[in-house]
């Protein structure tokens, strides 16, 4: 059908999304409650980073070793990668720990 649209659908709305959350909660705290900039502190990125790598791997090699298109089955692999991201991210949140499943401070 039309997959290339629905790429871009997902694309588009994934990227907006992003833009959104972020720019809306930050623009509300530097106009109206701080007045100007305020500090963010930003450390252990790295889970974070390898989990955003993690789950876009299997869409680019499945895209492009299937002449890219996105056959059927592929939505098996994507919902699995999501299942385990979500698991991944339940888990971090419940043991307080960025790098869970695989060490803690």
């Amino acid at each position: 059908g039309k997959t290339s649209m629905a790429v871009a659908n997902a694309l588009g709305a994934n990227v907006q999304n992003v833009f959104l959350a972020l720019a809306v909660p930050w623009t509300i705290q530097s106009v109206f409650i701080t007045h100007g900039p305020f500090p963010l502190v930003v450390d252990n990125l790295l889970p974070a980073l390898l989990e955003c790598v993690i789950t876009l791997i299997p869409v680019v090699l499945i895209y492009i070793c299937c002449g890219f298109s996105m056959p059927w089955w592929s939505g098996l692999i994507f919902l699995s990668t999501y299942l385990l991201y979500v698991v991944i991210a339940v888990g971090q949140q419940v043991s307080h720990c960025g790098t869970w499943p695989f060490w803690c401070h």
